[in-house]
């Protein structure tokens, strides 16, 4: 069956819990970055639930980001400039730089790991 999104499976009190695909677990969305919310702005979303990988580039605070459709854009955080088209304000790419960076999963803008 084909599903648009997160897969999310039904839970014994009628409520829903969201499976991440990598694993088939359970987890709790407010323990999940990646967790899509109700409230969160279409491209939070999309940015939440594409395949986007983030690396460091170099300081400060410049990251390449591979896209879901294997296009590569340069993402400055200080700047909040992205190098792909779309030209709205604070596009997936720079939102899911800012996710990554507040969880930890990458390098701070000044090229250090994450506080252990």
């Amino acid at each position: 069956m084909h599903v648009d999104g997160e897969p999310r499976r039904a839970v014994a009190d009628g409520g829903v819990a969201q499976a991440r695909v990598d694993d088939g677990g359970i987890t709790d969305p407010a323990e999940d970055p990646f967790a899509v919310r109700s409230e969160d702005e279409p491209r939070t979303k999309r940015a939440k639930r594409e395949s986007i990988d983030v690396a460091f580039l170099e300081q400060p605070g410049v990251y390449e980001v591979h896209s879901a459709s294997d296009s590569r854009y340069e993402v400055d955080v200080l700047e909040e400039t992205c190098t792909c088209p779309d030209t709205a304000d604070r596009c997936k790419h720079l939102r899911r730089v800012d996710i990554e960076i507040r969880e930890g999963l990458v390098p701070r803008p000044d090229g250090k790991l994450p506080d252990a």
